[in-house]
């Protein structure tokens, strides 16, 4: 689990204090990205929690897309580490509300102008000849050319929405390979706030399909406003779409039919699969919740059928019919 991490938080504490997110409410820039943060920890967690059920069950494919492949391993690791990022920003956005300083929103950045590129015919100027060298220095003529030294095949790079972190590791949930906590903690007191919830949007897989609209419109309004870059994420996002159609498309490992299309323009299908929308309090769908148990099987002994009961005897007369 993602405490295996040295300094990590337990994947099942509580996301918030209470006591210190009241501390926080008289602060109304914090308060707000506190407030998102908290949604996305919230659901990272339940996500870990529930994940065997969820990708044992159908319709799994509806949450797998938004992280590009359909390899459970590699899409849990991604869940854990967006908790322990979620969790380090709502570190630091706590400590901040302890000392009672509000966010300050930052100024749009310009553009800058790159510096205008020297005249060529300096550049030429001062590039040595090669014949005049020789002929000033005849054991340079002589001495033999360098030989170019060869050149090695370069790696194909991957994609832009392809994460370096797990490509090709044997085993992607290796306690390891997660990033320690208090190094996450010092990310993010140093990157833009908006830098690192949109790090914590790709990981956890977040989509404007699963989540509410004043959810998703809040939190790419505060990506955006803390220099962050939300079309990039939400690009990077529509690439790992394309890609796990295409990989079901050549190697199909999920029923893609289920739960059918919802013709009414609604998102009942998503509500059949994940229960809930981000932004509400998480739950888990019906298909997923065991039986409710028969009432004997909690200690009560059941009721004997109609016809096996025995009659009760009648009191006997004590006076004339």
């Amino acid at each position: 689990m993602a405490n295996a991490a040295s300094g990590s938080p337990s994947l099942q504490a509580s996301p918030t204090d209470p006591a210190q997110d009241r501390n926080a409410t008289a602060l109304p820039n914090l308060a707000i990205v506190l407030r998102v943060v908290t949604i996305l920890l919230t659901y990272g967690r339940h996500l870990a929690e529930t994940f065997d059920r969820r990708a044992a069950s159908a319709g799994f494919h509806l949450i797998a897309r938004h992280f590009g492949t359909s390899n459970t391993a590699v899409i849990l690791a991604h869940i854990r580490r967006g908790i322990l990022r979620a969790a380090a920003l709502h570190h630091v956005l706590l400590k901040r509300a302890e000392s009672g300083r509000d966010l300050t929103i930052p100024k749009p950045r310009g553009r800058r102008r790159k510096p205008p590129a020297p005249p060529a015919a300096d550049a030429d100027a001062a590039t040595p000849d090669a014949a005049a060298a020789a002929q000033a220095d005849p054991a340079l003529a002589a001495a033999p050319a360098p030989e170019p030294a060869p050149r090695l095949p370069k790696p194909a790079p991957l994609p832009a929405w392809r994460d370096h972190w797990l490509h090709n590791a044997p085993d992607p949930l290796a306690p390891h390979l997660l990033p320690n906590f208090e190094d996450l903690v010092k990310q993010a007191r140093r990157d833009p706030y908006g830098v690192t919830l949109g790090k914590i949007y790709a990981d956890l897989g977040i989509a404007p399909a699963l989540s509410q609209a004043p959810f998703w419109n809040q939190l790419f309004v505060t990506m955006l406003r803390y220099n962050g870059s939300p079309g990039t994420y939400d690009l990077h996002r529509w690439r790992r779409e394309q890609h796990f159609e295409q990989e079901q498309d050549s190697r199909p490992t999920m029923d893609l039919s289920w739960p059918p299309a919802d013709v009414g323009g609604g998102r009942r299908d998503i509500l059949q699969v994940m229960g809930f929308l981000i932004g509400e309090p998480p739950v888990e769908p019906p298909e997923l919740l065991p039986p409710e148990p028969v009432p004997w099987a909690r200690g009560a002994s059941p009721a004997p059928p109609r016809a096996q009961r025995k009659p009760t005897a009648r009191p006997a007369a004590t006076g004339p019919p």
